[in-house]
């Protein structure tokens, strides 16, 4: 059985509480990393290993996914989507798309919506229908597994013992759920419809104990969870610095610079890796230091210093200004002097002359003056 005989499930409607006020408005799969959205990411990923037909499974911020069905038609792939009226967990969304139609007979990829990870699709695939697997767990490693999904093999790749977000001491297992799952969808009607359901917690600990057949595979590739501001910031450093094979918007202009058409950007030093967004001024004597990524119709003003940032679409950034390992949404401005460290601007925020953020978060729309906030400074 080749590649494209595997179906996939994204689950995307998460509400991403942890990367407030990032995900206020926005819902978490569609943050950009080097400026694609994190779904396009993915669905580029499968696309490429010959993956054609995916579901997408929506519930927040379900209206702002248009842009991705057309992004799925330029790749190819048959996209599904199936938006649930209410909450439902992992299983209960599965179960609600199964309802619907959504799927066949065919092994069903699941993937979570909201991680950085590179599965070999046909390695799995060939490793779950080898075994006879009723559920394979693609699975990564961690040192601190005390949030995850723990679980304990055989030689063989057997699940003996799967346990949910253990303590240390409960097991010596580093491997853990990735959120990416291959499956028999007939194992879906297991699952109560029309209830919140979390495949995790309920289905998969009752089938471990009844020694069913689930396995998981550990084959060591990229993988992190966004969920967290440093390890969004983390997963952008990542792309651009070539760790995985998600590659930055626009064109490579030379090793470790990505721009995207109609960037002005002339007498700017540049340290790389960086990614420029369509339509973006640099004005001369701004500085990028490395590690950054800047949005389309972003302006950033003379004098200004960035570091390990990311800056969504139209930021402006003012003259003098300083921003170092943050965030800055979609339409924020930040006014001239200003220095930002470690901190989160929401969208549309207007932050006046000289303020200093250290360690802040600003939820969109806020308007402070000038001189009128410091922090840790």
């Amino acid at each position: 059985m080749g590649e494209f005989d595997v179906q996939a499930v994204i689950l995307a409607g998460g509400q991403g509480t942890r990367l407030r006020p990032v995900t206020v408005n926005l819902p978490k799969p569609l943050v950009p990393i080097a400026n694609r959205p994190l779904i396009e990411h993915q669905l580029r990923h499968l696309a490429d290993r010959g993956v054609r037909d995916v579901t997408l499974a929506l519930g927040y911020g379900a209206e702002h996914f248009k842009q991705i069905e057309a992004l799925a038609a330029e790749l190819c792939i048959t996209l599904r989507v199936v938006i649930e009226p209410a909450p439902l967990g992992t299983g209960g969304a599965l179960r609600f798309c199964a309802d619907e139609g959504a799927f066949d007979d065919r092994p069903l990829l699941w993937m979570n919506g909201d991680i950085v990870a590179t599965p070999e699709v046909s390695e799995l695939t060939s490793f779950h229908l080898d075994h006879g697997a009723a559920i394979t767990f693609w699975l990564t490693s961690v040192r601190d597994r005390t949030q995850f999904g723990v679980l304990e093999l055989n030689a063989d790749g057997f699940v003996e013992n799967f346990l949910e977000k253990p303590s240390p001491d409960e097991t010596s297992s580093h491997l853990v759920n990735s959120g990416i799952v291959m499956l028999d969808p007939a194992i879906l009607r297991r699952i109560p419809p029309d209830t919140f359901f979390s495949f995790e917690r309920s289905l998969v600990p009752a089938m471990v104990r009844e020694r069913e057949q689930i396995y998981g595979q550990f084959r060591g590739g990229y993988w992190l969870d966004t969920g967290r501001p440093h390890l969004y910031l983390e997963a952008n450093r990542h792309v651009l610095e070539g760790r995985l094979t998600w590659t930055p918007s626009g064109e490579q202009v030379e090793e470790g610079l990505w721009m995207e058409p109609g960037v002005v950007s002339e007498k700017v030093d540049v340290i790389r890796p960086a990614a420029l967004g369509s339509g973006a001024v640099v004005e001369p004597g701004a500085r990028l230091f490395g590690r950054t990524v800047i949005g389309r119709n972003a302006v950033i003003r003379s004098g200004a210093r960035l570091e390990d940032c990311v800056l969504f679409d139209g930021v402006e950034i003012g003259h003098d200004v300083e921003v170092v390992n943050s965030i800055v949404c979609e339409d924020a401005s930040i006014g001239a002097g200003s220095r930002l460290h470690t901190s989160i601007v929401g969208a549309r925020v207007r932050l006046g002359a000289r303020n200093v953020l250290h360690n802040t978060r600003l939820w969109p729309d806020v308007v402070l003056g000038d001189r009128v906030m410091v922090v840790d400074d």
